[in-house]
């Protein structure tokens, strides 16, 4: 489950142990665009122990920022004074 999601990276809970260091890839969903990121997981924690499942909150950082968090840049127009 997608907690928390920027430009540069991804907050997760999964039932799957993450380890730190290792390689991750992420197909994201927005409207009608779809992306695959690659990126490391940062850390990964146990946030919930049930009886039958564990849950573990792991952060992802993208090796590349994902298109639609970033802002275009701004275009400086000079104007000349005759």
């Amino acid at each position: 489950m997608l907690i928390n999601i920027s430009a540069g990276g991804a907050l997760i809970d999964t039932t799957h142990r993450l380890l730190p260091g290792s390689s991750v890839e992420l197909l994201v969903e927005r409207n009608h665009y779809r992306a695959s990121v690659r990126g490391r997981v940062l850390r990964c924690a146990v946030v919930r122990v049930r009886p039958s499942a564990v849950c573990y909150r792991g952060a992802i950082g993208f090796d590349r920022c994902l298109p639609w968090f970033v802002e275009p840049e701004r275009v400086e127009t000079t104007h000349e004074m005759v």
